[in-house]
């Protein structure tokens, strides 16, 4: 419809001030023309009139008379007391109206007269100029000469018909000019709607056409831009989706299955039975650890992580939490050195959640370092933050894959047992802690010879702000 026709809007808007312009234009600069045109006409009926001056105060009454006869325009000649002396046939005994004596009498009065309008004396509308005519330097009378409206202005219609035939011609140039122009426009964000609709009905693959480097085609380039993210969040969400549902799933198939088996009496021993309690305790944990890992993730979408900010000394974090892990290194086989700076600045962050970190790096460390390895905890100062890093000599991390392990449900080897690869969640609470203090995260990694994690956290100044 037109209505809702973008290109048609911009088209008749364009064409619109065009026409404006056109206009405006055309009457401002045929007034002026028109002008231009009546001033040259005047100038020419004074010099004709100074001529006939002069030819009649050489030539006297006869030659005034026929100069009446023969003059282009119409003429009268009249004497000092504005008495007529001789004039055109057509003028015979015609007396000068008000405004033509005013002309006639500055003539008189040895100034060249000019007056533009209706004339009574030559009952036509045009211009009326008046010359003295001089003997020896005195007035003897004076040359009235009339040129109508219409003789003037038939030399300026053919002039208002060429503006008139050159505004229609730029019209309609400016008219193909706004049909490429809106087409140019309103085309690519035809498009751009297109592609937008498709995105509210869930498909991120539609290809935005990007073209030129202006705002329609920086307005392309967001859209593909958004495009691609919401594909790839997209992505993500389905992802996480699935990984959670199976997550879920397996321990809930152990609890329901060794339940099932204790209720029904099916095992041999008081052992086994405990054995299939056991199991049942450890997938619950699990699966209630997978359950408040969802929940810090949810409070941290909706900004409501809550934290009990208070000044806080990291070297006291990172001894409390290596003392806690520091059995589970050993039975694996694996030796924890710590290096930490001195003093140490406070930082300002909630002890839970900084412990919450720690843990997190220090267990994905372990989990991925065979027996026999070595993880290396520094802390440092970087500017005007801390930073801990946990250095592990373990099987390494894919270039392509180190971008990702803040991911969500990221795991490097898809195949990875949830018993061997954890949930994939541990990493991106780390990530969402540590931003809620206003760290970064970071990573580095070779493959076969380990993995650096680390984190930065602004100290806390002199004046209570980081």
């Amino acid at each position: 419809m037109i209505r809702r026709n973008l290109a048609v809007k911009v088209g008749l808007a364009i064409m619109g001030l065009i026409v404006a312009v056109a206009v405006v234009q055309y009457f401002a600069l045929g007034q002026l023309l028109k002008n231009a045109f009546y001033d040259e006409a005047g100038a020419e009926l004074t010099a004709e009139g100074q001529q006939y001056a002069n030819m009649s105060a050489m030539g006297g009454t006869m030659m005034m008379q026929m100069l009446c006869v023969t003059a282009s325009a119409d003429l009268i000649m009249v004497d000092t007391k504005g008495n007529v002396v001789a004039s055109s046939p057509a003028l015979y005994l015609s007396k000068p109206n008000a405004s033509d004596t005013a002309t006639m009498e500055a003539a008189l009065r040895g100034h060249n007269g000019l007056h533009g309008g209706f004339s009574g004396l030559f009952g036509k509308t045009g211009i009326v100029a008046a010359v003295p005519i001089r003997t020896q330097g005195q007035i003897q009378g004076a040359v009235l000469l009339f040129r109508s409206e219409s003789a003037v202005a038939g030399a300026f219609r053919h002039v208002e018909w060429l503006l008139i035939m050159a505004g229609l011609g730029g019209i309609l140039v400016a008219l193909g000019l706004t049909v490429l122009l809106s087409k140019r426009i309103a085309k690519p964000l035809q498009l751009m709607s297109k592609v937008a609709g498709e995105m509210t009905r869930g498909n991120y693959t539609a290809e935005v056409p990007v073209v030129g480097e202006d705002e329609v085609g920086q307005l392309g380039e967001a859209i593909h831009t958004l495009a691609a993210t919401l594909n790839h969040l997209d992505t993500s969400r389905k992802a996480f989706l699935a990984d959670v549902a199976h997550e879920l799933r397996t321990p809930m198939s152990y609890i329901r299955g060794y339940s099932q088996v204790l209720d029904e009496g099916l095992f041999e021993s008081e052992e086994e039975s405990k054995k299939y309690i056991r199991i049942i305790h450890k997938e619950s944990k699990r699966l209630e650890s997978l359950v408040n890992d969802l929940f810090v993730l949810a409070q941290a979408d909706a900004d409501m992580l809550q934290m009990d900010k208070r000044p806080v000394y990291l070297n006291e974090v990172i001894s409390s939490v290596v003392d806690r892990m520091q059995k589970k290194a050993e039975d694996k086989g694996i030796q924890v050195s710590v290096v930490m700076m001195s003093p140490v600045p406070a930082i300002q962050a909630d002890v839970a959640r900084m412990e919450q970190v720690l843990v997190n790096l220090l267990d994905n460390a372990i989990r991925y370092t065979p027996s026999g390895g070595r993880i290396d905890i520094d802390l440092e100062k970087n500017g005007n933050s801390l930073q801990i890093s946990v250095a592990d000599t373990g099987v390494g991390i894919p270039k392509e894959d180190v971008t990702h392990i803040w991911e969500r449900m990221y795991r490097v080897e898809k195949s990875r047992s949830r018993g061997s690869g954890g949930t994939g969640l541990g990493l991106s609470i780390v990530k969402q802690i540590v931003e809620a203090h206003g760290g970064n995260v970071g990573a580095k990694s070779q493959e076969g010879k380990g993995t650096t994690t680390f984190v930065t956290i602004p100290i806390l100044t002199a004046s209570g702000r980081r």
